[in-house]
């Protein structure tokens, strides 16, 4: 028998037949019962449910009516065979699946860690990688930095012949100089303009621009390196219309990189080439050599940051990529064929109409920005003060004072000297010098670089222009940071200028002079107005806060013949000299000039309403006799205040 349910009935019977009725009969199945159990009188059948799988041995005994048992037990060997999944082979079968999926889920789960254990190596790995990218590009952005100022001591001076009466020969060498210091520092802006294009940074303005023109311009600036590698350097164009919308500083930086590619693997004696195009209306530029060519399993990589074909060449692996992505971003491609030994041809592909580009992007003018840190070099004080002295000598008190801070001693030097004829100049190392000096000297005006040791200049901005006794002092940052963010950053604290190095030594200047005729056409509104507004002479709220203030404490002492400077400095809660040196820096005049004019103004004002006499007035804007306000009533207007009355 094989169920999991089974059920059996075993009947049997006693031959004593007169009184089969009266029969007993008593069973045990051994391995189930343990005693023998005795039927009901007349029972002949026993049944047995849900026996499990086994061995049995059915046994029976009986008596008759009077008793009498019989001698032997009859039995019988009865064994219940398990269900199918409960024979040995079932579990022998259930435990290799039991197995197989325990060893399939240890295997998951081990496969599973394995995945998540290579996914972190190469997310570590990638990390690293970025991180060394990352390096690699501080390293030459700050590398970039770093060359911004010789270039600026390179440029300054080149500038300052350039404007003099030379001889053509000299001329023409300073030109030649001044180019290739240009072209330096455009592949140190090359660095950093990969920088802002890593970052998104990166934003297309478009116009009108005459590409012919404007890569000869680029083509004429390599034909010295032409003639020098004994190179043939050929520019052709087919353009027949030359005016082009395209964003004239990205397209100087793609035709600039790829030429100088092209020079760098063009060998003397062969040929480089720049195309000018028209292709399906689109604009192709084509800059085509003779030199080594490219392998053509790498042609797929050129265009990789920090990817060079020849490890042992020259470069830093960038100017591709960058060109790559200047293409991309005016919507154009780019493309390469090469064959190694015998040169490769770069084609660019620009669109052609305005219709190709975003209303945003259609501009008049555009815009160049450079990232990140400059080094800066720490300059030692006694050098400084030496240069200090020598500018100081002698200074004239009708010039206006400037003070030059940065750490470097040579442009802090050259600065000196090319101010030095116009303005007086105090030198400083750095903002800590910086604004140890202002306690002392009398500063019309803050020339200072951002990237210094100790106190940089964002932070001497801000602590000039958070000092009552500072605030009104004109303020010019320069810097070889010259992004937007760079730019807000020091105008948030409150400069009112900001110029990027390298810069024109005559922009320098003209920013100078418009500073300055700037705070002296404050005062001298300030000069000829009646009336005092703060909001008219201060160019900070720092500062029209006190000349409110000053206005309210004399309004308040306005009839008090006995208010001296004295006591305004103290209601002004200063020191009578820094209140001196602060309405001298923002009125043109001394304490007791601003409190004569006070008066005056209040009283001209109350002359003017005819409800009060002279000498009325006199005593209610603070004069002890009537005379005396009569004279400097005359001496200020230039007419007395009879006369003013009569007028009326």
């Amino acid at each position: 028998m094989g169920s999991d349910q089974t059920t059996f009935t075993i009947e049997f019977t006693v031959c004593n037949y007169p009184s089969g009725g009266e029969n007993t009969f008593y069973y045990k199945l051994d391995g189930l019962d343990k005693k023998y159990i005795a039927l009901p009188s007349g029972g002949n059948s026993v049944t047995y449910s849900n026996l499990p799988a086994g061995t049995y041995k059915f046994m029976l005994k009986a008596s008759n009516n009077d008793g009498v048992q019989s001698e032997g037990t009859a039995s019988i060997g009865i064994t219940i065979e398990p269900v199918w999944y409960r024979t040995w082979w079932a579990i022998l079968l259930w435990i290799v699946l039991a197995t197989g999926a325990i060893g399939y889920v240890l295997r998951t789960v081990w496969h599973r860690k394995m995945m998540m254990a290579r996914m972190k190596m190469q997310q570590t790995d990638f990390e690293r990688q970025h991180k060394i990218e990352e390096m690699k590009v501080r390293f030459f952005i700050n590398m970039s930095h770093e060359l911004r100022t010789p270039l600026t001591l390179m440029l300054l001076p080149i500038d300052e012949l350039l404007a003099r009466k030379n001889d053509v020969l000299t001329t023409e060498k300073l030109t030649t100089v001044k180019n290739n210091t240009m072209r330096i520092l455009h592949i140190v802006n090359q660095l950093l303009d990969y920088r802002r294009a890593e970052m998104g940074m990166f934003k297309l303005k478009v116009r009108k621009v005459d590409v012919n023109l404007l890569a000869k311009q680029i083509f004429s600036s390599y034909e010295t390196m032409a003639r020098h590698k004994n190179i043939k350097y050929n520019f052709d164009s087919t353009l027949e219309e030359p005016m082009q919308t395209i964003d004239s500083d990205y397209f100087e930086l793609i035709v600039n990189n790829l030429l100088t590619n092209a020079f760098k693997y063009t060998p003397k004696g062969q040929t480089v080439t720049l195309q000018l195009s028209s292709e399906d209306g689109n604009l192709a530029i084509v800059v085509k050599d003779t030199g080594c060519g490219i392998p053509a399993d790498k042609l797929d990589k050129i265009f990789s940051r920090f990817y060079q074909v020849n490890d042992a060449s020259s470069g830093n692996g960038i100017g591709l990529s960058l060109v790559k992505r200047l293409v991309e971003l005016h919507h154009g491609s780019i493309s390469v064929e090469s064959t190694l030994g015998e040169g490769s041809t770069f084609i660019v592909t620009l669109p052609r109409g305005e219709g190709n580009y975003a209303p945003d992007e259609l501009v008049a003018d555009s815009e160049t920005t450079s990232l990140d840190s400059q080094p800066f070099i720490h300059i030692p004080d006694e050098d400084i003060a030496l240069e200090k002295e020598n500018m100081k000598e002698d200074p004239d008190s009708s010039k206006p004072t400037i003070m030059v801070v940065d750490d470097n001693s040579e442009i802090l030097k050259y600065l000196g000297n090319t101010l030095q004829p116009d303005y007086n100049v105090v030198l400083a190392a750095n903002g800590a010098k910086a604004i140890e000096l202002l306690t002392t000297e009398k500063i019309d005006l803050i020339l200072t670089d951002v990237m210094m040791p100790d106190v940089d200049g964002v932070q001497l901005c801000r602590a000039v222009k958070r000092n009552l006794r500072t605030s009104h002092i004109p303020v010019i940052m320069l810097s070889a940071k010259s992004d937007l963010a760079n730019q807000m950053d020091g105008m948030n604290v409150g400069a009112d200028d900001y110029i990027a190095k390298p810069f024109p030594l005559d922009l320098l200047k003209a920013k100078i002079r418009n500073q300055l005729r700037t705070r002296m056409r404050l005062i001298d509104t300030y000069a000829h107005s009646t009336v005092i507004e703060p909001t008219k002479v201060a160019i900070n709220p720092l500062d029209e806060e006190f000349l409110t203030k000053a206005v309210s404490v004399m309004d308040e002492h306005i009839d008090d013949s006995e208010f001296s400077t004295d006591a305004f400095a103290r209601e002004m809660c200063m020191s009578r000299s820094n209140l001196h040196l602060k309405m001298k820096a923002l009125t043109g005049e001394a304490t007791n000039e601003f409190i004569r004019r006070v008066r005056l103004n209040k009283a001209l004002e109350l002359l003017k309403a005819s409800r009060y006499t002279v000498s009325e007035v006199s005593a209610m804007v603070g004069f002890g006799t009537p005379s005396y306000f009569a004279t400097s009533f005359k001496k200020f207007f230039g007419y007395s205040p009879s006369e003013l009355v009569k007028k009326d």
